[in-house]
């Protein structure tokens, strides 16, 4: 697809802060643990504690978008999170690292929602929209990637030299993407007319609402489920294929590169498929279901063993890989276009707390309760993601209805 100048400057943001996380990723922990002293328990439960604290800061961003513009907020939230970077070099001791972790978590929390809403002001159509998300994700992923094998070079160095030049490194590719947001045009609000003054007095309440309205909130919850593709992925697979099957433990490197290519391969077509309410709402349908297979082939998967363990995880990722491209965008379009403009910042950021809510929940959901059923465990899953499409596309499609009557939702 082709993109206008702010949505190439949008990716190439997103390129070069993706770098820097993906050196981050790669090499803080051997940082932490080696130079700084510190146990990895102590990073673990740190990172842990700032991800709890940082979901409500999180919401300030939203807030701050709406009053200040989302250009601004980004750029403020990508040259922090460089800041944070740069200052683990001082880093000494652990309540020292948790304080630099609080701000750089909260900042990385309060970032997606804002980006979101830059690209609606930035990209008047509405599909555009979805299509420039999906570049944004698929460059992403591919930045993940670069940065974390050039990680190597301080890994295999390891040095305290080495480890404070990448974390430089990182807070200068953080500062690279905040140059490049504020050059993204924001497009100018289309001018009300004279008598626009007297609002109707149910756009007053609107505005004046701290929280989205019900079904707003209901979507939201419903994507915490929706979203379980992350957790599935991230500690469910994992554990899975290493405690309850007899697949050899190098399949779970090998899914996780299968997961990245196809999400690379897919994600910008299946954007394509977002092309109207009806058929948006429906994908959320479409996501329940295909992760509801995946689960079932994983299941499936702990009851055999050899060959056909491994062609079963395989038909699971290859399904929870689907799911998750379909699921962003669905979210992507669907979270901007039910959002009132005047609060579509604060709208995006309480939406944006079902995904950072999962991955703070989720791997307890998994190691509580699904896990520890065996393969029943997947089966239920698989129920009630069902049921959670089926509700979500019900829910989706009634916001869009009520919108529909003050401002065309396809606009």
């Amino acid at each position: 697809m082709r993109l206008t100048a702010g949505g190439r400057r949008l990716a190439a943001a997103a390129l070069v802060q993706s770098l820097g996380i993906g050196l981050f990723m790669a090499s803080s922990m051997a940082y932490f643990t080696r130079q700084v002293d510190l146990s990895a328990n102590q990073v673990g439960s740190g990172l842990a504690l700032a991800g709890v604290v940082a979901l409500a800061i999180s919401l300030l961003g939203g807030v701050l978008a709406d009053r200040y513009g989302a250009r601004r907020v980004l750029a403020a939230v990508y040259l922090g999170r460089g800041v944070c970077c740069a200052a683990y070099v001082l880093v000494t001791d652990f309540w020292q690292f948790m304080v630099v972790t609080l701000c750089a978590v909260a900042c990385d929390r309060a970032g997606p929602p804002v980006l979101q809403a830059l690209v609606a002001v930035a990209v008047p159509e509405r599909q555009e929209r979805t299509r420039l998300l999906a570049v944004v994700n698929v460059v992403r992923n591919c930045g993940l990637g670069v940065g974390a094998m050039a990680a190597g070079v301080a890994l295999a160095s390891d040095t305290q030299t080495a480890y404070r030049v990448t974390l430089i490194a990182i807070g200068l590719a953080f500062l690279g993407g905040a140059v490049l947001v504020l050059r993204v045009p924001e497009l100018a609000a289309p001018s009300k007319a004279a008598g626009a003054a007297q609002e109707d007095a149910a756009e007053r309440s609107a505005r004046g609402r701290v929280l989205p309205d019900a079904r707003y909130l209901t979507l939201t919850g419903l994507n915490f489920l929706l979203f379980f593709f992350d957790t599935m992925l991230l500690v469910a697979m994992p554990v899975w294929i290493l405690e309850h099957t007899d697949a050899p433990r190098a399949t779970v490197s090998v899914l996780f590169a299968l997961n990245t290519v196809l999400v690379v391969v897919l994600q910008i077509p299946v954007s394509k498929l977002a092309s109207s309410q009806r058929r948006t709402t429906r994908m959320l349908t479409w996501t329940g279901a295909v992760l509801a297979v995946s689960s079932l082939c994983f299941a499936a998967s702990g009851s055999v063993g050899g060959g056909p363990a491994v062609a079963w995880l395989a038909a699971a990722v290859v399904t929870l890989s689907l799911a998750e491209v379909i699921a962003n965008s669905a979210v992507w379009d669907l979270s901007i276009a039910l959002a009132p403009e005047e609060q579509r910042g604060r709208y995006l950021s309480v939406f944006n707390l079902s995904v950072a809510g999962q991955r703070v929940l989720g791997p307890v959901m998994v190691t509580g309760l699904l896990l520890g059923s065996g393969s029943l465990g997947w089966v239920v899953a698989a129920a009630v993601l069902v049921v959670a499409g089926l509700a979500a596309e019900r829910v989706a499609r009634a916001a869009g209805e009520r919108m529909r009557t003050a401002v065309p939702v396809d606009a």
